[in-house]
């Protein structure tokens, strides 16, 4: 598991929280008429925050898929080995008594 996967909560929290930070910056930076650089920075973070949350959006529909097949698997394996118990099971009760 990397890093980022290790701490995603968190960067998910602070990728939001910048990009709400940067939307209300820009307004306040628009409204005063300081269009200059730390415009331009405060555009630059929302873009790289939504990078981020689209990249967590897909690691999480990943693991999410991965869990289902997981599931699915394990649910087939105990299938199988339910029907293993019950032909063992038959064979017992159709060998004659000795």
């Amino acid at each position: 598991m990397s890093l980022f996967e290790e701490h995603i909560d968190a960067i998910e929290i602070a990728a939001k929280t910048a990009s709400w930070v940067c939307f209300i910056a820009i307004f306040a930076l628009a409204f005063t008429g300081h269009v200059s650089t730390p415009l331009a920075v405060a555009v630059v973070i929302i873009w790289v925050s939504r990078i981020t949350q689209y990249q967590i959006k897909e690691t999480r529909a990943r693991w999410d898929a991965e869990a289902a097949e997981e599931g699915e698997l394990r649910r087939e394996q105990q299938r199988a080995n339910r029907e293993r118990e019950l032909r063992l099971q038959i064979q017992r009760l159709q060998r004659p008594e000795r």
